[in-house]
């Protein structure tokens, strides 16, 4: 018989969170014991002794507790992996529309599974781990996923291996499909198609959390010129110009992506020629607009920009703030951001703005954009604020997981 966990202790309050469903203790709030090996199944005590939850430990992290179980009597084992992965995808089958081949199967902590993303391309597996953990407990993790999943492959990245570039951990690549490259596959939403790049795309390859969102830019696209700013490989893109845009134009600072925008184009069997893809920084553009629209001074031209207004703008920017000290300045980034294309917008025109930053609240995010609108002297009317696609969930307790913000604002 297993002996049981080795205990640390709470020196901070917390355990009311932790009961409630939050699932992290940091550095600060407990005291470890000496020699506890990373990814080590422990028990959490409260400052009397009392039981309040059982986990992992990351000795030299400044998350270093998360909770698995609030049972005393649950293992915290590879079973258990497997039973947690098994219940994710099942929640999965339930929510997703038919036709969906890029998933998330598995949201981390938010699906109680700590320290593992899968997100699931056609039949490729490409899986997150996060710090310490993710590297004690790969084994387990990726043995759950050929166990349930049984991909073709399976890709891993950790930030703390090879740099955290991805790692083919389990059989072998798909051949480069028709049209694409190798490491790349391609996936279907809602009748759109897209490449991704497994090997070298961002995060797993993929923004699938923003699949329900490109739904609401393209009900609004018809007729409309839209401009995507940030657009890494032309999700929304191709989103407004299956929903009738009279134009899209595609703007990232990434030129290989910007060209992975054109191929998505023509993989949905639309022109590319009819539209304008832009390697150029998102700011320095709706600088251009702007000052379009109020006459200022203009800036220094972006080259290949259309002429004229846009109808609707999306703003998709990255997380300004990897940390609760990077608040302060990714305030300034949106701000300055949803002021901009407020500027550039003509009377009724859009804004579909989000904020994947977790250290962001939403109400925090809002009040950026109110802000915003201040600074450019417009009325805005919110239409719709919404968050992560649903096989991205959010545990309750866990405000962190509800880490998207995506709000439509209309522009008086």
């Amino acid at each position: 018989m297993a002996s049981p966990p080795r205990t640390i202790r709470l020196t901070q309050g917390i355990e009311g969170s932790l009961r409630g469903g939050h699932p992290w203790a940091f550095a600060d709030a407990v005291a470890l014991a000496p020699g506890l090996a990373d990814g080590e199944v422990v028990d959490l005590l409260d400052r009397r002794g009392e039981f309040v939850a059982r986990g992992t430990v990351e000795p030299r992290s400044p998350l270093a507790f998360r909770a698995w179980t609030l049972d005393p009597d649950q293992r915290v084992d590879a079973a258990l992996v497997v039973q947690r992965l098994a219940g994710a995808i099942a929640l999965r089958r339930e929510l997703l529309r038919p036709g969906v081949t890029g998933f998330r199967a598995c949201h981390g902590e938010n699906d109680h599974l700590p320290g593992l993303q899968c997100d699931l391309y056609g039949d490729v597996a490409s899986l997150r781990t996060d710090g310490a953990l993710g590297v004690a407990w790969e084994e387990r993790f990726v043995g759950a996923v050929q166990q349930l999943l049984r991909p073709r492959a399976i890709v891993v990245r950790n930030p703390l291996l090879q740099d955290g570039e991805a790692r083919v951990v389990a059989g072998t690549m798909p051949a480069a499909p028709a049209g694409g490259r190798d490491g790349e596959v391609v996936i279907e939403e809602h009748g759109r198609r897209f490449f991704v790049d497994v090997l070298r795309g961002q995060k797993t390859g993929f923004f699938l959390d923003q699949r329900e969102n490109r739904d609401r830019v393209a009900q609004l696209a018809r007729g409309r010129r839209v401009l995507n700013t940030f657009a890494y490989t032309g999700g929304f893109s191709v989103a407004a110009a299956q929903g009738g845009a009279a134009h899209v134009t595609t703007v990232d600072l990434a030129a290989p992506a910007v060209e992975t925008a054109r191929r998505n184009f023509a993989l949905n069997g639309l022109d590319p020629a009819a539209h304008s893809f832009l390697a150029a920084d998102a700011f320095d553009v709706l600088a251009e607009l702007a000052a379009r629209a109020t006459g200022g001074a203009p800036p220094q031209p972006v080259a290949g920009l259309p002429t004229g207004s846009f109808d609707l703008i999306v703003l998709d920017p990255p997380s300004f703030a990897h940390s609760r000290k990077m608040v302060p300045r990714a305030e300034k980034a949106y701000e300055k951001l949803n002021e901009l294309a407020l500027r550039a917008l003509p009377p009724g025109g859009w804004l579909a703005t989000a904020s994947c930053s977790s250290h962001v609240r939403e109400a925090d995010f809002l009040a950026y954009v109110a802000t915003a609108a201040v600074r450019a002297r417009r009325r805005v009317t919110i239409a719709a604020i919404a968050g992560a696609a649903p096989d991205h969930p959010a545990r309750l307790g866990f405000p962190e997981g509800r880490y998207l913000k995506f709000a439509l604002l209309r522009a008086e």
